[in-house]
């Protein structure tokens, strides 16, 4: 008659309370079983009781730190418990589902791997469930291999020990292939818990990124209604185009267009950054540029007020932790029945290119920004240029000449940029601004936009 024996278990686990609890599931799961179970704070001390109590089964929390800073992990403590007796059957227990934890503990032999948070007791006794099936087929399968005496069976000593070793190895392969199956399943669950998390944290993401791309849709709708009408551009230019192509749904450069008493004011501006960042720089310089062209018409003056309007809003001082966000820009006044253009830029100069000349006069800027580092009291010289009938002036930002593409990836450069001006000087002022659009989405084709783009061309 077979008697049962008793299992010992180790539950090894720096919360108290935790294996408290645990140790009364495992009791009442398992009435039926002859079970002692021994409860350990840190790896050493379970460690320390090896030897002497011989346990058939371990439940080993990952993390073992709380007690003492220094205290061996779950890990270290499994490789030992391997060490001095391989057939010991771990099932690692941790309060964190990383992956890398599970194949660890399964790498390094332990039984089964349960989550904490999961449902942790429910799965403990599950776990240990499998452990005792695999036990009972053991048993009974040595039980089988002992009853088959010399009266049942007419064999040789030889052969019975043969036929022994042959059960004994098929018992042992099952066994193995149990506890394979086991881990695989196990490993199989945590993989689709973390696939599940995985997925729900993309929702999450995309759920966000929708939210921010609908803000910064309506953001660009503000800052559309702040640029000026394309038919009041026509109006005051009829000869004319405007080529804006943000890098981003937002843009940090813009343009800018007043009628003044016997002129119009026509600017085109690149602020610090792009995307979001650029967008709110080019509101506060369209705002400030509006005021400052309301207090005189001088365009020199009016670059020395966008400076200090600049600055002062942002508050730019010489101090380190100051912004130095600011921007580029050149501006003109057009005397549209004189055809005189007064011309102040800040980094930004104007292209002309003379009726029947091959050739581009430029009239270049003022080298310094508008705020940043740039002195409060900094002069922006103005420029006077006498225009006949025919000839075209361009001003831009340095988008255009920045773009990367063509067939070695490199960048356009502002001598590439002069020449397909001078090409295209047949056009008219539309069909120039349609050919600099299609000749952009050429030279880049696949490539990333690294810069908002604008260039205006008014022909007088």
């Amino acid at each position: 008659m077979y008697t049962q024996k008793t299992t010992n278990i180790f539950i090894v686990d720096d919360n108290g309370i935790f294996s408290l609890t645990l140790k009364s599931s495992i009791e009442g799961a398992f009435e039926d079983r002859l079970i002692k179970i021994h409860l350990f704070e840190t790896g050493e001390k379970c460690l320390e009781k090896l030897a002497e109590l011989k346990p058939q089964l371990i439940i080993l929390d990952y993390f073992l730190d709380s007690k003492s800073a220094d205290a061996v992990d779950g890990i270290q403590v499994l490789e030992k418990i391997k060490a001095y007796d391989a057939n010991t059957s771990v099932i690692m227990l941790t309060s964190n589902d990383f992956i890398e934890i599970a194949l660890k503990s399964f790498h390094r032999g332990a039984f089964d791997y349960v989550i904490k948070s999961k449902g942790p007791f429910a799965k403990i006794n599950e776990s240990i469930s499998k452990y005792f099936s695999n036990n009972d087929l053991l048993v009974k399968t040595s039980r089988e291999v002992k009853r088959l005496s010399d009266e049942e069976l007419d064999l040789t000593a030889k052969e019975k020990e043969i036929w022994a070793n042959q059960l004994l190895s098929i018992n042992n392969e099952l066994t193995f292939q149990n506890e394979e199956k086991a881990k695989g399943d196990a490993e199989l669950e945590l993989i689709k818990a973390v696939k599940l998390e995985m997925e729900k944290s993309k929702m999450e993401v995309d759920e966000k990124n929708k939210s921010i791309t609908d803000s910064i849709n309506y953001a660009k709708l503000i800052q559309e209604a702040k640029l000026p009408k394309r038919e009041d551009i026509k109006e005051a230019f009829p000869d004319s185009f405007v080529f804006f192509k943000p890098k981003d749904i937002v843009s940090g450069d813009f343009y800018y267009l007043k009628k003044g008493i016997d002129n119009v004011f026509i600017a085109a501006a690149d602020c610090t950054g792009h995307g979001v960042p650029g967008a709110f720089m080019s509101m506060i310089g369209s705002e400030k540029l509006s005021s400052a062209i309301s207090l005189t018409e001088n365009t020199s003056e009016i670059l020395m007020l966008l400076n200090k309007g600049i600055k002062k809003t942002l508050r730019q001082t010489e101090n380190d932790d100051s912004t130095k966000d600011g921007m580029d820009i050149a501006l003109c006044s057009v005397d549209t029945k004189s055809r005189v253009v007064k011309y102040a830029g800040a980094n930004r100069p104007i292209w002309i290119i003379r009726k029947h000349l091959n050739c581009i006069e430029e009239t270049k800027p003022t080298k310094k920004a508008i705020g940043g580092f740039t002195d409060d009291n900094q002069f922006f010289e103005t420029h006077e240029i006498n225009l006949n009938a025919g000839d075209t002036f361009y001003i831009f930002t340095d988008g255009f000449a920045d773009a990367f593409g063509g067939e070695h990836g490199k960048k356009l450069m502002s001598r590439r940029f002069r020449e397909v001006l001078l090409e295209i000087q047949d056009k008219s002022m539309i069909e120039q601004g349609e050919y600099l659009q299609n000749y952009m989405s050429n030279w880049t084709q696949s490539l990333e936009q690294v810069d908002d783009v604008l260039v205006i061309g008014i022909r007088l």
